[in-house]
């Protein structure tokens, strides 16, 4: 887990009506930008010190009256756009001014605030946040969002382009997701969240539903990376040696459920909580599906199907559809989840070697593995023998998987590679393996004949605790290499 401490941040969500419509000022984030470069986001960013001393009214924490005035400054110097109501009168050429000096460093908002007599109350506005920057990144964010109706009597400078800022651009959520899921543009979780809730229930309808984060210290229960792709990090059984199960939906106006969870009672509340917010917005289930039928993953379907009368798919079931092409991947049944616009297309393929009967689901439309225990980010997944998983079974599926154009890896335990295509983590955990069964043979050359001392040396970067499951990678491996013909020797496992 990263060390970084989030850094306090403010952002403005200005929106307007237009024709009926409700519409977001939306920027893309320059190019060379250190964090999130070349996505779509509301104005703003980190705190200055010069930010904490301004006056703002209304009982709320400093934090937040702190990003409120951080907010306020950077719309102002990254789009031109000054969303606060002044008593004295402002030229755009004395706005155009002040815009300079602040790119210059020659003043700050609390001089602003001072000169133009700006009265601020918070109360006047609504906001959610913090929104807290998961740990494992470089950069991490303590970030509120402040929502201003944009007013015809407000400021603003057109076409004050910088650095920071490729594109400043007003247009409707719903317009901003379809780009989003035809892959034209970026948005984090907190954006695309913040825009489906504007969708659905407009503004100022959308604040009931803004008032739930899910990212709130280092809790994080909710991830929405892609167009579609929503990831429920629910809490792993302590004997699975996992912090959490990645439980996935996928879809919007229909939607499908992958790896519902072990069934715990704080994981079916989450799951609960989130399903019947889906249903709020509209959408209907379509199924639930599981990568196998290992407890963590498959126990919470019976209960989720059960409250909400949803039909469960049965490995059995896929299992009907599959194609067998020799030396390809083997596909089974495929679900298509209608939407008003482009629908999402989930193929289920046929993945032995962790157990033998294992699926993974690819999302074509975002290029999304949901790759259950093929693959997790908190250690390598254990191939049991004695649970009927088999270590060439394994290596293969991980080539075939390989084939796969994949932009995101969805991993069945730990925290996803958001910014990592899919391809490279295959290619690195293929070779981590290949690199593990070398050390066995080459320990086997050297004369080694029990099992014990095989694990002993070929296991010695493994912690104690997990010498558990290394016992068992190990009998996979040996039974896989004498399978290929690459050991004779009877080494008692």
């Amino acid at each position: 887990m990263s060390g970084n401490v989030p850094k306090l941040a403010g952002v403005c969500v200005v929106w307007r009506k237009n024709k009926g419509n409700i519409e977001v000022l939306m920027i893309k984030r320059g190019k060379d930008m250190s964090f999130l470069p070349g996505h779509h986001a509301f104005p703003g960013g980190s705190v200055d010190e010069e930010d904490r001393n301004c006056e703002i009214y209304g009982p709320y924490d400093e934090k937040v009256k702190s990003s409120f005035a951080g907010a306020i400054r950077e719309i102002l110097e990254e789009t031109g756009y000054f969303p606060i109501k002044v008593e004295k009168n402002i030229s755009k050429e004395e706005l155009v001014k002040i815009w300079e000096k602040l790119h210059r460093k020659e003043t700050h908002f609390g001089e602003i605030q001072k000169k133009f007599n700006l009265k601020i109350n918070l109360d006047d506005y609504f906001f959610s946040g913090p929104w807290i920057t998961p740990p494992g990144l470089s950069q991490r964010f303590e970030t509120y969002f402040f929502f201003i109706e944009w007013k015809e009597h407000f400021l603003n400078i057109d076409n004050q382009i910088t650095r920071e800022v490729d594109l400043i651009e007003w247009d409707t959520p719903e317009n901003i997701l379809q780009r989003w899921h035809k892959k034209e543009i970026s948005l984090s979780t907190p954006i695309a969240y913040i825009l489906e809730q504007i969708e659905t229930f407009s503004l100022p309808g959308a604040f009931q539903y803004l008032k739930k984060i899910p990212w709130d210290k280092d809790k994080y229960t909710y991830f929405h990376p892609r167009a579609g792709i929503h990831i429920f990090p629910l809490p792993a059984p302590p004997q699975t040696f996992f912090l959490n199960i990645n439980s996935i939906v996928i879809g919007k106006k229909e939607m499908l459920i992958i790896d519902p969870g072990g069934g715990e009672e704080e994981s079916l509340n989450e799951m609960i909580y989130w399903l019947e917010h889906f249903t709020k917005m509209g959408s209907k289930f379509m199924g639930i599906c599981i990568t196998h039928e290992h407890p963590d993953h498959a126990n919470g379907a019976e209960a989720l199907s059960q409250h909400f009368g949803i039909r469960k798919y049965p490995l059995s079931e896929l299992f009907k559809k599959c194609e067998y092409p020799i030396g390809k991947i083997i596909r089974g049944k495929q679900f298509v989840l209608n939407d008003k616009y482009i629908p999402w297309i989930v193929d289920s393929i046929y993945t032995p070697g962790h157990t033998k009967e294992h699926f993974c689901y690819y999302e074509t439309t975002t290029q999304t593995l949901i790759a259950g225990d093929m693959i997790s980010s908190e250690g390598p997944v254990v191939i049991d023998p004695d649970d009927n998983g088999s270590m060439s079974e394994y290596m293969d599926s991980l080539n075939k998987l390989n084939q796969l154009n994949i932009d995101l890896l969805i991993p069945g335990h730990g925290m996803p590679w958001f910014y990592m295509p899919g391809n490279v983590i295959i290619e690195k955990l293929i070779q981590h393996r290949k690199h593990r069964e070398e050390r066995i043979l080459n320990n086997i050359k050297k004369g080694i004949t029990t099992f014990e001392e095989l694990l002993s040396t070929s296991y010695d970067d493994v912690p104690p605790e997990r010498y558990v499951l290394a016992r068992q990678q190990l009998k996979a491996h040996l039974l896989d290499l004498k399978q290929r013909g690459l050991i004779d020797k009877d080494i008692p496992i």
